[in-house]
């Protein structure tokens, strides 16, 4: 066996860059994989189950693509070990733009500088740490969450409510009457997920080395602290984890220390591949989270509420289906329905995908029985220059463009050629003023 592994590199939605006489590998590869090894942080069940593949074979130029997933995985095919890795197509920067956003933290400058150095695979388990740390401190403000569990106290003494068909013998054989009382104790799956979460984050995702805020601190001492049994959690168990108002916040990070807890084991399927690491970020979940906030910012304020539907079609029969819009926001009557495509857009024709358009018509046509529907469209991360010339060719006035209604159809995005943070952020904010123009002036003019 080759010490020396053969590194399949590219970028995600891109070519492999080297891949001439190894497309038995990539097969192989491509067979042996599962689903479980996407890493996900906060998009339900129903989404997942159109999942793309990690890798896909283009019959059009008869080259293997990466898809919209990031990261890294080692395999062995017919005795040489192989190195799959797939980076972000706009960069790190762009990575720790849209995570920073979309859970509203901070990565320091040295941190970005370091992970530039390291393998992708490091950069995913670092991102996550940080991440998992970050949620913790932050849902902790009323503190770790706590339940009413019932006691039975039996005594001379009543203690809460006195239980007196229970009380009936003991009065008279061991002058004792039995009372139940409530107490508020830590919530046991909840704590016991973000427990057995830690100890997997400390230490194969390098927690213990990085560096915690005061909350952050109080936060897992809290944990570590209660006492709570550490017995393994079922998936039954965690479905079942109902959280009060006050502790609602928990959920996001005890989501994400359930993926951390099922997806200890990266191996993938091939048994005889000792150094079976495969672990992915899926992109386009990212995208859609990061969209969601920044609009969620820009139109909040003159009164558009986001909204999340799962909207459930057939349901009596067999072909029965569920249609969940990525992104859709509310104001009075009036919706606008949005879907956002991790893809590559360099406005040519094939970018176009059939299906997506299909997809977003299907959504808009389904809100406009209820509400007025002022825009829906398509939402890309862009490969190419916006210009005025591209707004106009990828707007129309009205849907299927026959002028029979005034809902707005148009495909746009973020610019994202220019990898450094301010430009990011210029390009983001001009993106976001034609939203907000097309939205309120309800005219391509203003663009």
């Amino acid at each position: 066996m080759s010490r020396q592994p053969i590194i399949l590199a590219a970028k995600d939605c891109c070519a492999f860059l080297e891949q001439e006489g190894h497309a038995d590998a990539i097969q192989y590869f491509l067979t042996t994989q599962s689903k479980n090894n996407i890493f996900h942080f906060n998009v339900s069940k129903e989404k997942r189950i159109d999942e793309s593949p990690i890798i896909s074979f283009n019959y059009q130029d008869g080259k293997w693509y990466a898809g919209r997933y990031v990261g890294e995985a080692y395999f062995n095919y017919k005795g040489q070990e192989y190195q799959i890795t797939i980076t972000p197509r706009f960069g790190n920067t762009q990575l720790f733009h849209m995570l920073e956003e979309v859970f509203n933290v901070r990565f320091s400058e040295s941190n970005q500088r370091i992970s530039k150095q390291k393998d992708i695979q490091f950069i995913i388990k670092k991102i996550i740490a940080f991440l998992w740390l970050n949620m913790l401190s932050k849902a902790n403000k009323h503190g770790l969450p706590r339940s009413n569990k019932k006691f039975t106290y039996k005594g001379s003494k009543i203690r809460g409510r006195l239980n007196v068909r229970a009380s009936i013998l003991p009065m008279y054989t061991e002058n004792n009457v039995v009372s139940n009382y409530w107490e508020k104790t830590p919530n046991e799956p909840i704590l016991k997920i973000l427990k057995q979460a830690y100890s997997i984050l400390k230490y194969e995702y390098g927690l213990a080395h990085i560096k915690t805020s005061r909350a952050a601190t109080n936060a897992l001492e809290q944990l570590f602290s209660s006492n709570v049994s550490t017995g393994y959690l079922t998936e039954n168990e965690y479905c079942k984890i109902v959280y009060k108002n006050i502790y609602k916040s928990f959920k996001p990070v005890v989501d994400l220390s359930w993926d951390i807890i099922r997806r200890k084991n990266f191996g993938n399927n091939n048994s005889e591949d000792t150094n079976g690491v495969s672990f992915f970020l899926d992109m386009a979940e990212i995208w859609e989270l990061y969209l969601k906030s920044i609009i969620k910012k820009k139109i909040a304020p003159h009164g558009w509420i986001l909204r999340n539907d799962v909207i459930q079609t057939y349901s009596n029969k067999d072909f029965k289906r569920k249609l969940i819009p990525d992104i859709v926001f509310q104001k009075e009557n009036n919706v606008l329905v949005w879907d956002a495509k991790y893809k590559r857009m360099e406005y040519a024709y094939y970018d176009y995908d059939r299906a997506d358009f299909f997809q977003i018509h299907t959504y808009i046509n389904h809100y406009d029985k209820n509400f007025n529907v002022i825009a829906g469209g398509l939402l890309y991360p862009l490969s190419k220059e916006y210009s005025r010339e591209v707004a106009y060719r990828n707007y129309s006035e009205s849907i299927f463009g026959e002028g029979q209604d005034d809902t707005q159809f148009f495909i746009d995005g973020i610019e994202l050629i220019h990898i450094d943070k301010e430009s990011v952020k210029k390009q983001e904010e001009l993106f976001l003023d034609r939203v907000h123009l097309r939205i309120s002036k309800d005219s391509i003019a203003h663009v």
